[in-house]
């Protein structure tokens, strides 16, 4: 039962990313981003074409990076990036956790090829932490901080201000 418990927190992990990416990029062209950088959504779909946390995270780090946050807030925490970089060690592709063997024609190879003893309460409490940090804390974050955009941008088209 571990693989498919780890598959899932990883894929929430992996699909909280991606939503992150979007409404970073969303709230950067909304405060008027025009760097070399191409955040249209045509463009996010292909970019964000990838299972490898590392890639979205990092990706991420640039988006936030382009906010109007305070510096701190322009990155991903010390603990959760060291939590993705553990999880992109063990499934850099995504394939990992989801498959028996990975990789195609010659290079097929054992997905696990050597048994590790694992805590896996351990992992999946910290895994647990990580989702929760992404879906109820970045989200509900870029959320307000959308939401105080629009607010700001729909008072500046008030007459009077």
């Amino acid at each position: 039962m571990p693989l498919p418990i780890l598959y899932n927190y990883r894929h929430s992990i992996e699909l909280s990313l991606k939503w992150l990416i979007r409404k970073a990029a969303q709230c950067a062209l909304r405060e008027g981003y025009t760097g070399e950088e191409d955040l249209s959504p045509d463009q996010l779909d292909k970019r964000l074409r990838t299972h490898n946390i590392r890639r979205l995270a990092d990706c991420l780090n640039r988006y936030l990076a382009l906010l109007d946050l305070p510096k701190v807030e322009q990155r991903i925490d010390p603990e959760s990036w060291s939590q993705l970089n553990w999880l992109d060690s063990e499934d850099a592709t995504g394939e990992t956790y989801r498959y028996a063997v990975v990789g195609h024609g010659a290079g097929r190879a054992p997905a696990r090829p050597v048994q590790q003893n694992v805590n896996f309460y351990e992992q999946v409490n910290e895994l647990h932490k990580l989702a929760h940090l992404l879906w109820g804390g970045y989200s509900a974050y870029l959320g307000e901080y959308e939401n105080w955009q629009i607010e700001y941008m729909e008072a500046m088209d008030t007459p009077g201000y």
